[in-house]
Parts: structure tokens; C-alpha cells; sequence
């Protein structure tokens, strides 16, 4: 093993490179704040238009010196509901849902069956509160057509102001408060063509829900005349140009019609709009939603591509062990480790703007599984250390590397969220989450293991403790992973892993003391996140608020239900059957039998199997977090049953401590 010395400089060293990444990750300008600055602003929703019609295009063609547009998720709580939802999620400021309800009736000055829509808000743990808009601005806010109306309504269900677009268009269309909303059906094209060439009024166009009959979940248009400059339309909600919520357009409403300390604005969750500067095009614009669109759209194709390839991998492997084929197991076990790291490294290519995305987006993926498949087998020849390890030390470093630079690669990544869910928009997901934590543990237990080898044990726990925990750092930092349930998660399996290595009993008050860790540990980086104000918090400080509100319960039993919903669906049973198997048979039969070569294996199992368990209860995305997590130590545990099990070694069994000072380890 190399010294002290050795250790320290190359700690040094990869701290530097940190550093410098943190650094450059620094270097680009905030978006510039985007105020509504003229007298009123009018708001015109459409429905079903992924893409610019033939009057957004003359529209935005005319005004590009100010035009501020973008691509905007229409999700209301449950995925695919229709455009009422949209209204209301856009009048609560949070996602909510109509349950169905999705005609709206208007009398005398009301919305009809108002107690039957806070109920469906409310139901199942719903936290938004229909009528926030309207309750939060100092003067009124008006409703043109019967959809308008349920974003407009007051909290009671009345109208300031309402008309229909028959009588709006009578009328002149003249405005009366300071916000219109105008849910303008088949004529919306009309008046967007008519409101658009008065620049005294802020003209926003934005998708509000699929067309009707519909309910295609696909992000929309968004765009504004009548602003200061032209640029991307963002938010600190999404941190991504060109793409915002509807909860971002409740909150920039109600700034301009409030000021930014309204008190209502804490029930809102969106962040204000704001602009990343910069000269648009209105094919540029039509490419930028494409683009959005492909990366929710190409996804499954995808998967499905890469999933029936894992398969043959999976198909080989099967062969290979019936055959006792120890190299041809190895290589399988090789190839898919690396996966992961390939899978991130999709976010490199702007594939989503390609013509093709699809035949891009698998020839990226295919491309980068097989560099970090090559640079594992050279890597692992010329260290003598074992591939799978390797991968898992190129796994940790890419995904390091994402984290310290912002993750700007989660995007475009097959690993990330598709914006139609509209859940994860910045920093690590649930997959993400699982795939790291497993190469991070992995790493670590085994470096600890050749430092053990060579009797360095305080060095073998520091080094657990530091790959870790730089883990947890970056999965939760809010300017990096801003992963909240993965800090919870994976904090207890490394102090655990600490303590076992330390050679520490582990007692139920050490193991209360860790889980204790863990809350204080996301405790402290969430308040830290809170305390840089609502305009630049992640959903860490946000929960901060929340609990200062005294509505995070809802929070927490949402997300309890939805992970409870994949366990108790069929694939969820599937998921925990292979689940079970793997643990199994990891535990009872690959462990004993890889002892030698990796004396740490039976620790670094039990601590990915517990930060599955853990991530699968404290996620919304539930048994999949576990799946994940499991599908990732197949590989490396196959490499090892492959050669100690059958023949061929391609590694030395490494001596020393090892067989006396680690056997407490296995007792």
C-alpha cells in the first residue's frame, strides 16, 4: 500500500480538483430577476399546444427585442389530469387536483360546487389552499371564461370580476383589475393576436392543461411581451433556462400584485420568474420545446433499448456460470458495472436537440458504456485491483464530479426524472441516489479492506468515513445533489459501516445515535438552505418552511402513500422478490466465499442493503430506490462469486491483517 505521505498528497490533491470544480460551477451569472413592471398584466391559458402555432410565432416574430419564453410543466398533483386542475394548481400556488371535476360552471359571480373542489384539495393529504392568488394581491384579480374562474376565485369561491370571452370581446376587451386570467377556448389564438399589439399590458401565453378529451401530460409553450429584455424563462424551482411551473407563474402573480413579503406567499411553492438573458429566435424557441419534449418522450424507448441489451449482458452471464466459465462471468460482471456511470454520462450530449433523439440518445449511452468499460479493464490491469472495483471508483468520481459542477449532466441523463413528472429538476433523483450510494459504499468498504490488509486500520476507517460522508455531502448539499431523503439514507449505513470498522459493539443506543446523526446531519444542511431566503431555496429549506408553517405533515404522509403505492403494485412485489433473492444469496453464499479477496464485503452488503431499505421508505419513488440499489451490487457480487467460486483467479488473495484483524468483522 503507498505511505502516509502518499495518502495525504493525493487527498490533497483530489481536494483541489473539488475545489476547482466548486469553483467553476460558480463562475455563470445568476438568472436576472424578471418583475411584471407595467400597470397590468393579462394571462392567457391555453390547453394542448406543445409547440408554437402560427399567431405565437407572428406574435413572438414582432416583439423578440422583449419576448421571454421557455417551455412550462402543466403537472397538477396526479400526472394526465385535465385543464381544470391546471387552473387550480395555477390559483393555489401547489399542485392540486379536481378529482375529475373537470367542467366549470360560473353563477352569480361564484364558481358552482365550490366546497366539492377544497374537498378534492384537500383530500389524501392535499395541502393547497384554491383561492390563494386572489386572497395574497392587494387589488383584484378577473376571470374571462369558466376555467379562469377557478384560478381567480377568492378563497370562498366568489369572483372579483368575471365575463365571458364573448362578452370580454364585446366589451373591447377592456380590463378592469390588475390580473386577468382568460380561459379562452378555440378563440384563444384571436385574442392573442389582439391583446399583443397593446404594449401598455404584460401579455403572458401559457399551456395550462392537455387540449380537452385529452390528457397528454406534455409540457407546453410559455412566453411574455411586454418585459424589459429578451432571455430564457426559468425559476429557482427548475435552475434550468427555458423551462418553469405553474406554481413559478402563482408567484410571480402574486409578487407583482402583493410585493415579494406577502404573507401568502409562503403557501405558494413556486419560485418568482427570472430570465437568463439572451437573443431568441422563434425557431430557436420551436427547438428549445422540442428539445423538452423529447426528453420526456424518448425515455421509455430508450429504456426499453438499453434495457433489452442489459438482458443478452444478463443472458451471457447465465451461460457463462452454467459453463463455470469464470471469464466470461467476469467480463459480463465488468460490462455492467459501468452502466451507471455510462447512464449519467448521456447528460454530455445535447441528444434531446438532435433530429433523431432517439437512435443519439442510445448511441451515446452505447458509446459511453463502452469507454468506462475499457478504461475499467486498464485501469484495473495496471493497479492489480479488480474491475468492478474500478467501476465502482469511475461510478463515484462521475457522479462527484456532477455533483461539484451543479449537475448540470442530470438533465439530459438517462438516470434523471422526465419533465412531464415535473418532480426532480435539479440536483440527484431516487436512481441517482441509489446507483451512487451503492459505488460509494462498495469503494469505500473495499479500500478499507486493503488498508486493513496492510494493518492500517485507523486509516482504513478514515477512509471510509471520508468517501462516505463526501458522498452524503454531495448528495445533499442544496447547491449540488439537494437530495434530502438521500442524506436521511445513506448517513447511517456509512456511520455504521465507521463503527463495524472500528471495531466498536454496536449497541441499540449506537444504533439510535446514528439515526439521530442522520436527522441532524439533513437538519443542518436544510436550515442552511432556508436561511438563503425563498428566492434561492431548494426543496431542503422549503420543507424548513413548511414545518414552520406546520404543514410538512402532509408532506411526509404523501410521500408515504406514494411509496407504499410501488411496493404494494405488482411490479413492486417483483421488485422485492428479486430483492430478497439477491441479499440472500449475496449474504450466504458470495460473502464466505469472497472473504479473502475482499474482507469487507459482508459489512459493505449489509450497509447498501440498509440505505435501500432506507431510501425506499423516505422516498416518493419508493421500491424503486431498493431496486436500484440491488441491480447495482449484482454485478460487482457476481465478479467476486466468479473468482473465488469458479476457478481462474484474477486477483492475488491479499494477506496480512486481514485473516486475524478483521475476522471480528464476520463473527
Amino acid at each position: 500500500m503507498p505511505s502516509r505521505a502518499r495518502w495525504v498528497a493525493l487527498l490533497l490533491l483530489l481536494a483541489g480538483v473539488f475545489a476547482g470544480l466548486r469553483w467553476v460551477a460558480a463562475l455563470p451569472e445568476p438568472p436576472e430577476p424578471a418583475p411584471i413592471f407595467t400597470d397590468e398584466v393579462v394571462v392567457v391559458g391555453v390547453t394542448g399546444r406543445p409547440q408554437l402555432t402560427e399567431v405565437d410565432r407572428e406574435v413572438i416574430e414582432a416583439r423578440l427585442g422583449e419576448v421571454q419564453a421557455g417551455a412550462i410543466a402543466i403537472r397538477p398533483r396526479y400526472v394526465g389530469e385535465c385543464a381544470a386542475a391546471g387552473w387550480a394548481t395555477l390559483g393555489a400556488g401547489r399542485r392540486t387536483t379536481v378529482d375529475g371535476a373537470c367542467s366549470v360552471e360560473v353563477r352569480d359571480g361564484a364558481v358552482v360546487g365550490w366546497d366539492q373542489r377544497l374537498a378534492a384539495a384537500s383530500a389524501s393529504r392535499g395541502d393547497a389552499k384554491l383561492g390563494t392568488l386572489a386572497g395574497a394581491v392587494n387589488g383584484c384579480v378577473a376571470a374571462v371564461g369558466p376555467g379562469a374562474a377557478l384560478a381567480a376565485a377568492r378563497p370562498d369561491g366568489t369572483l372579483a370580476a368575471y365575463a365571458t370571452v364573448e362578452e370580454f370581446v364585446a366589451g373591447g376587451r377592456a380590463t378592469s383589475c390588475p390580473i386577468t386570467l382568460i380561459d379562452a377556448g378555440d378563440r384563444a389564438d384571436e385574442l392573442i393576436s389582439d391583446l399583443a399589439a397593446d404594449d401598455t399590458r404584460t401579455l403572458i401565453v401559457t399551456g395550462i392543461g392537455p387540449a380537452p378529451g385529452s390528457d397528454d401530460p406534455a409540457s407546453q409553450v410559455f412566453y411574455r411581451v411586454g418585459t424589459t429584455f429578451p432571455g430564457w424563462a426559468t425559476s429557482a424551482s427548475t435552475r434550468r433556462p427555458g423551462v418553469l411551473t405553474l406554481t413559478d407563474l402563482t408567484r410571480t402573480l402574486v409578487e407583482f400584485g402583493a410585493g415579494p413579503d406577502a404573507p401568502a406567499a409562503a403557501t405558494i411553492d413556486g419560485s418568482p420568474l427570472a430570465v437568463e438573458p439572451s437573443t431568441l429566435t422563434v425557431d430557436g424557441i420551436a427547438d428549445h420545446l422540442s428539445a423538452v419534449a423529447a426528453l420526456s418522450d424518448t425515455l421509455p424507448p430508450a429504456y426499453v433499448v438499453l434495457g433489452s441489451l442489459a438482458g443478452l449482458l444478463v443472458a451471457v452471464g447465465v451461460v457463462g456460470a452454467v459453463r463455470r466459465d469464470a471469464r466470461m462471468v467476469r467480463t459480463v460482471a465488468t460490462i455492467g458495472s459501468v452502466l451507471p456511470a455510462a447512464m449519467l454520462f448521456t447528460g454530455v450530449v445535447p441528444w434531446e436537440y438532435s433530429d433523431r433523439p432517439l437512435l443519439t440518445l442510445s448511441l451515446t449511452v452505447l458509446a459511453a458504456w463502452a469507454v468506462f468499460a475499457a478504461a475499467a479493464y486498464g485501469l484495473a490491469r495496471s493497479l492489480s485491483v479488480s474491475p468492478v472495483i474500478i467501476a465502482s471508483a469511475l461510478t463515484v468520481a462521475a457522479f462527484t464530479v456532477d455533483a461539484a459542477l451543479g449537475g448540470p449532466l442530470q438533465s439530459g441523463s438517462m438516470l434523471n426524472s422526465r419533465p412531464i413528472h415535473a418532480l426532480r429538476w435539479y440536483g440527484f433523483g431516487n436512481s441517482t441516489f441509489a446507483a451512487y450510494a451503492t459505488a460509494g459504499l462498495l469503494l469505500a468498504g473495499y479500500l478499507a479492506h486493503r488498508l486493513l490488509a496492510a494493518g492500517q486500520r485507523r486509516a482504513a476507517v478514515v477512509a471510509v468515513a471520508i468517501i462516505g460522508f463526501g458522498v452524503v455531502i454531495c448528495e445533499g448539499w442544496p447547491s449540488m445533489g439537494s437530495d434530502f431523503g438521500g442524506v436521511i439514507a445513506l448517513t447511517p449505513p456509512v456511520l455504521w459501516l465507521v463503527l463495524v470498522l472500528s471495531g466498536i459493539r454496536i449497541t441499540p443506543l449506537r444504533l439510535l445515535l446514528v439515526a439521530g446523526a442522520a436527522v441532524v446531519g439533513v437538519g443542518l444542511i436544510s436550515v442552511v438552505d432556508w436561511a438563503r431566503g425563498p428566492d434561492r431555496r431548494s426543496h431542503l429549506g422549503a420543507f424548513v418552511q413548511r414545518i414552520l408553517d406546520g404543514d410538512a405533515l402532509d408532506v411526509v404522509a404523501r410521500k408515504a402513500v406514494a411509496s407504499w403505492e410501488t411496493i404494494a403494485s405488482p411490479s413492486g412485489v417483483v421488485a422485492i422478490i428479486l430483492g430478497v433473492t439477491v441479499w440472500v444469496v449475496a449474504i450466504r453464499f458470495v460473502v464466505p466465499q469472497a472473504r479473502e479477496e475482499f474482507s469487507t464485503l459482508g459489512p459493505v452488503v449489509h450497509a447498501v442493503m440498509v440505505a435501500g431499505v432506507l431510501g425506499t421508505v423516505l422516498n416518493d419513488a419508493g421500491v424503486y430506490v431498493w431496486l436500484v440499489a440491488t441491480i447495482a451490487l449484482i454485478s460487482p457480487l457476481a465478479w467476486f462469486w466468479a473468482d473465488s467460486a469458479l476457478g481462474g483467479r484474477e486477483l492475488p488473495r491479499y494477506t496480512g491483517e486481514t485473516a486475524a484483524g478483521t475476522a471480528k468483522l464476520h463473527r
